[in-house]
């Protein structure tokens, strides 16, 4: 991971993603025997969609709307640029992505770009908050993006997110942009949101 991003890391590390008991063990994409697991713990398994997700490459936009065939949008809850003496501007955002209605949050995502690393049309429509950042940077989904998972964890489902289940999946991955890395981003969801997606 680039240096400059390493400082990026406390900030996407906030008290409602994470916590000191969010049963932080690794997350195990692979099927667990019902039969051999402690019951409480089945519903906690993660699904064969929610593995796709976790092996994804790409943008998480296209992947959400080749699974639901609608469109994938965002609410920005919460948006700042900040400039830094050696890293110049990033921009820090605190987003949901749904399908069909506001209500249906399929994920919750923080995110910190640094907006140096991206053209002057990129840098604000990403500021306009007007394009989802995967959708924004590889249009196409042509494989412009690369995801390096730093952390992936099981947590408690954070409020936001509007789930019954108690459980989510927090995946912290570097991204790069045409093989030059350009930001980091945390995405939690949980096998009930993602099903809101179909």
């Amino acid at each position: 991971m680039n240096s400059d991003l390493l400082a990026l890391q406390p900030a996407l590390s906030g008290a409602e993603l994470v916590s000191p008991d969010s049963r932080s063990s690794p997350v195990d994409p692979s099927p667990v025997d019902p039969s051999l697991a402690d019951p409480s713990l089945v519903e906690a398994v993660p699904s064969k969609r929610l593995a796709e997700y976790l092996a994804l490459q790409g943008s998480t936009t296209f992947f959400l709307q080749a699974v639901s065939g609608h469109p994938v949008e965002v609410e920005v809850l919460h948006q700042s640029v900040e400039t830094h003496p050696n890293r110049g501007d990033i921009l820090r955002r605190h987003a949901r992505l749904y399908v069909r209605h506001a209500r249906n949050i399929v994920l919750v995502a923080k995110s910190e770009i640094a907006l140096s690393r991206l053209d002057p049309g990129q840098r604000r429509k990403l500021i306009e908050r007007s394009e989802g950042i995967g959708k924004l940077l590889d249009p196409g989904n042509l494989g412009l993006l690369e995801k390096n998972d730093i952390e992936v964890s099981r947590v408690p489902a954070p409020h936001s997110l509007q789930t019954a289940s108690d459980w989510a999946v927090s995946r912290y991955f570097s991204l790069k942009f045409n093989g030059e890395c350009c930001g980091e981003i945390r995405e939690i969801l949980n096998n009930e949101s993602l099903e809101r997606a179909r």
